[in-house]
C-alpha cells in the first residue's frame, strides 16, 4: 500500500535507481551473460557441427530410437563377439539375431534420448537424408547444450560454496569458454551428460555436508545427500566408468562428518548406491547371464593382441587366462602413459589444470575445501587406474574431472595473485581476465577457421540411406560400420567378422545376409599391414573386385568414384 500512494517520480526514481545499482542492474547483467553463452553456443555449433562423426555416438542414438519405438534396449549395430557372449551365456544359449539385445551400453543415455525422439519421429519414416539429419540437429546436440548450460551452472554453484561469488563466477566463465566443453557438447556422445552427472554428485554431496555442519540451518541436508546419490547411479547409468564418483563422494561424507556419525552415512550411501545398480544387472543377468554382458570383454579391443576391434569382430574368440591377463596388462601400461601425458596434463585446457595439480602442495584455510579436493583427488585416481582399459571414448570421459580442476586450479591462482599485492585493483582485475583468456584461446582457434563439411570419409548420411534402401527391413546387411547403418539406415548391421570363415557360418547357420558394404573405413586402411597381411587380410580379394566363386553376394555396385562397395545377391538398384 505504501508503494501505491508514492508519487510517480519517486516510482521512475526508484525504477532507476534498481537498473543502475539495484536488483534490476543484476537482472541486466544476467542476461546480458545468458546471451553471450548463447551466442557461444549457436555460433560453435554453426562452425564446428555437420553431423555426427563419432561410432559410439551413432550407436547410442540408434538405440535411443530403438527404444522409442519397440520399447526395449535392442540394438541393430550386432557384434560377432555379442553373438558369441549370447550363445555362450544366455538362457536361450542363442544369438537372438532378431531383437538383438544391447549387452554393451549402460541405459540413461540413450533412454533421454527416445524421449528428445518423439518430437522428430517423422524424420526417421523419410526415404531420403538430405544435409544433417535433423535428429541429431534438433535433439542429440541441443540435449550435449543443455547439459553443458546446466554443468555450468552447477560449477558457479559449487565456486560459490567453496570460496566466493567473484571466484564462482571467473569459474562459470572460464568453464563456458573452454574448447573440450563445446567439442563434447556437439560430439552426440554421453560425455556431457556424464559430466552433469559427475558435477551435480559433488555438488549435492557438498551442500549435504554445509548443512548438517550449521546448526542454524541443518535441515533438508539428508534430501541433498540423496540427491547427490542420485546423481552418482545417473553417472554409472550413463557410463560404467562413472563408478569412480560414489567412492569418493563417500569417503568425504564420512570424513567430513565424522563426528555426527559420518561413518555410517558413508556406508549407508554405498549399499544405496549398490542396491540402485541391481535392477540394471539383473537386467543384464537374465538377458545375457552376465551383470556387464560383453561390457567387460571389450576391454580387450585395441591391445596388441587385439588389434582395433578385432575382438568384437570374432565369432568365437580364444580366449585363456594367461592371454587375458597378458593382454590387458600390456593395454594398461600403454594407455596409462598416453592418458598422464595427452590426457591429465591437457585435461580441460591444461594451463589451470596445471594450476589444480600444485594446489596439491597447498593448504586452505577452511578444511572443508582440503577434504573435499583430496576426496576428488582419490576420484581422479581411480579414475586413473580404470580407464586406460577402456575405449578412447572412455578415456576421454577424464572431462568429467575439468570442472572441479577448474575451480581449484582458479582459486590457486588467486591465491598467489593476492601474494603478489597489487596497489590497483584494476592490476587484480586484469590479469584474471588474462588468465581466463589463455584458457579460451583453444576455443578461439577453433572458431576461426571456416566451417567443417559432412564427416566425409567415411560418413556420409544421403549415401548410406541409399545403400540402406536397397535393403528390406527384414534383412540383414554386414559392413565395417554398422553403427551408421543401423541409424542412418535403420537396418539389422552386422559388424564384418574377422575372417570370411564366420561370415559363412553365419550367413549358413544363423541368419542370412543380403548385402555387404565395404566403405572407406576398410578401403582407405594401410595397404600392406592391415589389407594384405593384418586383419583385413581375408576380405582383400573382394575390396580388389575379385569375388569368390562360391561367395553368395556376386553383384557389386561400387559407389562414390570407388571408394565405397556395396556387393548383395540380385542387382537391387535398379529397383
Amino acid at each position: 500500500m505504501a508503494d501505491a500512494k508514492k508519487p510517480f517520480a519517486v516510482k521512475v526514481q526508484d525504477l532507476v535507481y534498481n537498473v543502475e545499482v539495484g536488483m534490476g542492474l543484476r537482472i541486466v547483467q544476467g542476461v546480458l551473460y545468458a546471451l553471450m553463452v548463447g551466442i557461444l553456443m549457436v555460433g560453435f555449433t554453426a562452425k564446428r557441427f555437420a553431423g555426427l562423426k563419432e561410432a559410439e555416438a551413432m550407436d547410442q542414438a540408434q538405440l535411443g530410437r530403438n527404444l522409442m519405438e519397440k520399447h526395449q534396449l535392442v540394438t541393430q549395430n550386432i557384434r560377432p563377439a555379442a553373438m558369441w557372449y549370447l550363445i555362450e551365456n544366455s538362457r536361450q544359449h542363442a544369438p537372438q539375431m532378431e531383437r538383438h539385445p544391447d549387452i554393451v551400453n549402460p541405459p540413461l543415455y540413450p533412454a533421454l534420448l527416445s524421449v528428445g525422439f518423439l518430437a522428430t519421429r517423422g524424420a526417421f519414416a523419410g526415404e531420403a537424408i538430405a544435409g544433417v539429419f535433423s535428429p541429431e540437429q534438433w535433439i542429440i546436440v541441443p540435449f550435449g547444450h543443455l547439459c553443458t548450460i546446466l554443468t555450468g551452472v552447477f560449477v558457479f554453484l559449487l565456486g560459490r560454496r567453496l570460496f566466493d561469488p567473484r571466484h564462482a563466477f571467473w569459474a562459470m566463465t572460464a568453464y563456458y569458454l573452454s574448447a573440450t566443453v563445446w567439442e563434447l557438447s556437439v560430439s552426440g556422445l554421453n560425455l556431457s551428460l556424464l559430466v552433469l552427472a559427475a558435477v551435480g554428485a559433488w555438488y549435492f554431496a557438498l551442500a549435504a555436508v554445509d548443512r548438517r555442519q550449521t546448526p542454524e540451518a541443518s535441515s533438508g541436508w539428508i534430501g541433498l545427500l540423496l540427491l547427490s546419490l542420485l546423481c552418482a547411479v545417473a553417472a554409472v547409468h550413463t557410463r560404467y566408468i562413472g563408478v569412480v564418483i560414489a567412492p569418493a563422494v563417500a569417503l568425504f561424507i564420512g570424513l567430513a562428518l565424522r563426528k555426527q556419525g559420518g561413518v555410517l552415512l558413508a556406508v549407508g550411501f554405498l549399499l544405496l548406491f549398490a542396491l540402485a545398480l541391481v535392477p540394471w544387472f539383473t537386467r543384464n543377468i537374465i538377458v545375457s547371464g552376465g551383470p556387464l554382458g560383453l561390457a567387460p570383454f571389450l576391454t580387450l579391443n585395441g591391445s596388441k593382441v587385439f588389434e582395433g576391434d578385432t575382438f568384437e569382430r570374432m565369432l568365437a574368440p580364444i580366449l585363456t587366462y594367461d592371454r587375458v591377463l597378458h593382454t590387458l596388462a600390456g593395454k594398461w601400461a600403454h594407455n596409462f602413459i598416453k592418458l598422464y601425458d595427452d590426457g591429465l596434463r591437457g585435461l580441460g585446457e591444461g594451463l589451470l589444470t596445471c594450476l589444480f595439480l600444485a594446489s596439491f602442495f597447498f593448504r586452505f584455510s577452511k578444511s572443508t575445501i582440503n577434504l573435499f579436493r583430496w576426496s576428488f583427488g582419490l576420484s581422479l585416481l581411480l579414475f586413473l587406474g580404470l580407464a586406460p582399459l577402456g575405449s578412447d571414448t572412455t578415456q576421454r570421459a577424464l572431462a568429467m574431472f575439468w570442472p572441479l580442476a577448474l575451480i581449484y586450479g582458479l582459486a590457486f591462482f588467486f591465491v598467489l595473485l593476492h601474494r603478489m599485492q597489487f596497489q590497483l585493483r584494476i592490476l587484480n582485475q586484469g590479469l584474471t581476465l588474462l588468465m581466463v583468456l589463455l584458457t579460451a584461446l583453444p576455443l578461439v582457434m577453433l572458431m576461426v577457421p571456416s566451417r567443417i563439411g559432412p564427416p566425409y570419409p567415411p560418413y556420409y548420411p544421403p549415401f548410406i540411406k541409399h545403400v540402406a534402401t536397397m535393403v528390406r527391413p527384414s534383412e540383414l546387411v554386414c559392413t565395417d560400420m554398422p553403427w551408421a547403418t543401423a541409424w542412418y539406415g535403420h537396418r539389422d548391421s552386422l559388424l564384418l567378422p574377422l575372417s570370411m570363415d564366420e561370415f559363412y557360418a553365419i550367413n549358413d547357420n544363423t541368419r542370412r545376409i543380403s548385402g555387404l558394404y565395404f566403405t572407406t573405413l576398410t578401403r582407405d586402411r594401410a595397404y600392406v599391414r592391415e589389407l594384405l597381411t593384418g586383419p583385413y587380410r581375408n576380405w582383400f580379394p573382394i575390396n580388389e573386385g575379385r569375388v569368390p566363386p562360391d561367395f553368395p553376394l556376386t553383384q557389386y555396385l561400387p559407389l562414390n568414384n570407388m571408394d565405397q562397395l556395396f556387393l548383395t545377391d540380385r542387382t537391387r538398384w535398379g529397383e
